[in-house]
C-alpha cells in the first residue's frame, strides 16, 4: 500500500501542484523554452515546465551533498556546477564543452577567420573578442580534484595558444586586461556565485572595445563606485540551492564625452547582455543581437562579435 501511494505521489504530484497554482520557474541559466512547433522538442519543453522541478532539484542537491560531499553530476558525469573553496561556484559547462568538444580547435579558429573576412568583404569594420571563462581568469578557488579537470586544463591551453598564434587582425584580447584588473585591484573579476564578471570587469570589457575603436573615447570617462548590495548568483539557482553574496556596484559616467558615431551592431551572449550599462554610453548608435540566433549586419558600419570562451573551446557557437 505504501509503495503504491509513493508511486502515485511521484507521478501525480506535478499535476496536483499545477492545479494548486504551482508554476515552473527559470533554471539552468536560461529562460523557460517557448511552446514548440508540432514537430519540435516537446520532451524538453515538458521537462522545463514541470511544476515542482526546482524543488526536486534542490532535494537532489541536498541529498547528494549530504551523502557524497559534492554537487550532483549529470550527463557524462560532469557536474552542472563545480563547488570550489570559500563558497566559490563555477559553471560546469566549461568542463563539458572542453571534454566533449564538437569540433577541433583548428576548425574553430578557421571559422573565426572566415567570419571576419566575410564581414570585411561586405565593407564593414570588424572587431572580435572572447569573454574568458571564470575557470580561466579566476581559477584559484577551484577544488583540487573534480571530473574533467585535466581535459579542461589541456583544452583551454590548446585554445588560447591557437588563438594567439592565429594572429587574427580583428581580435581584441580581454583575458590579459581582466587578469591585470585582478592584480591591480586585488579583487576577483568574477562574482563568487555567478558565472559572469563583475561591474568593474564589464567596464573593462567596454573600455577595451572603445580603445580599439577610437582611443579618444577614453577621455571624460569615469567609473564610479555606487555602494554595496546583496545579489543572488545564477550558479546557485542552477545548482538548485540559491546562494547570495554582497557585491560592489559601479556605474560609468561619460557626461559630455565623445561617442563612437558609426552605426554599430554588437553580437554577443549573456556577457555582453549583462555589460550593456557599461557599453552603451560609448556609442551614438548601437544595436545588440544575441549570437545564438539569427543575426544581421546589413546596415551596420561596424560589427562587433563577442563569444564566451567555452563555446569556442567546445566548438558549439552557432556563429561558427
Amino acid at each position: 500500500m505504501r509503495t503504491r501511494l509513493a508511486a502515485l505521489l511521484f507521478f501525480f504530484a506535478p499535476a496536483i501542484a499545477l492545479a494548486a497554482g504551482e508554476r515552473a520557474v527559470e533554471m539552468e541559466n536560461r529562460p523557460l523554452p517557448p511552446l514548440p512547433a508540432l514537430d519540435g522538442d516537446w520532451t524538453a519543453w515538458a521537462t522545463a515546465h514541470l511544476p515542482l522541478r526546482d524543488e526536486a532539484v534542490r532535494a537532489n542537491v541536498f541529498l547528494t551533498e549530504s551523502l557524497f560531499g559534492h554537487a550532483p553530476a549529470y550527463g557524462f558525469g560532469y557536474p552542472r556546477v563545480i563547488e570550489g573553496e570559500d563558497g566559490w561556484l563555477y559553471f560546469g559547462d566549461d568542463v563539458t564543452e572542453a571534454c566533449r568538444p564538437k569540433r577541433a580547435i583548428a576548425e574553430t579558429i578557421e571559422a573565426l577567420r572566415r567570419l571576419g573576412e566575410r564581414v570585411e568583404a561586405a565593407g564593414k569594420r570588424f572587431v572580435l573578442t572572447v569573454a574568458p571563462d571564470k575557470t580561466t581568469v579566476s581559477p584559484q578557488w577551484l577544488p583540487s580534484r573534480f571530473p574533467g579537470r585535466d581535459c579542461l586544463r589541456d583544452r583551454k591551453e590548446e585554445f588560447w595558444t591557437a588563438l594567439r598564434e592565429a594572429d587574427l587582425p580583428w581580435y581584441v584580447d580581454l583575458r590579459a586586461p581582466l587578469e591585470e584588473l585582478q592584480r591591480t585591484t586585488g579583487q576577483p573579476a568574477y562574482w563568487r556565485t555567478d558565472s559572469h564578471w563583475t561591474d568593474r570587469a564589464a567596464a573593462t570589457y567596454a573600455a577595451e572595445l572603445a580603445r580599439v575603436l577610437d582611443p579618444a573615447l577614453a577621455a571624460g570617462t569615469r567609473l564610479e563606485f555606487t555602494g554595496r548590495e546583496p545579489r543572488e548568483g545564477d550558479l546557485g539557482r542552477l545548482l538548485g540551492s540559491p546562494r547570495e553574496e554582497t557585491i560592489d556596484r559601479h556605474r560609468l559616467d561619460r557626461t559630455g564625452a565623445a561617442l563612437y558615431e558609426p552605426k554599430t551592431v554588437l553580437i554577443g551572449d549573456s556577457f555582453t547582455r549583462n555589460s550593456m550599462p557599461w557599453l552603451r554610453p560609448y556609442f551614438a548608435n548601437l544595436t545588440y543581437q544575441r549570437n545564438d540566433g539569427p543575426v544581421t549586419w546589413d546596415d551596420a558600419e561596424t560589427v562587433i562579435v563577442e563569444i564566451v570562451e567555452r563555446h569556442l573551446v567546445g566548438g558549439s557557437s552557432p556563429l561558427l
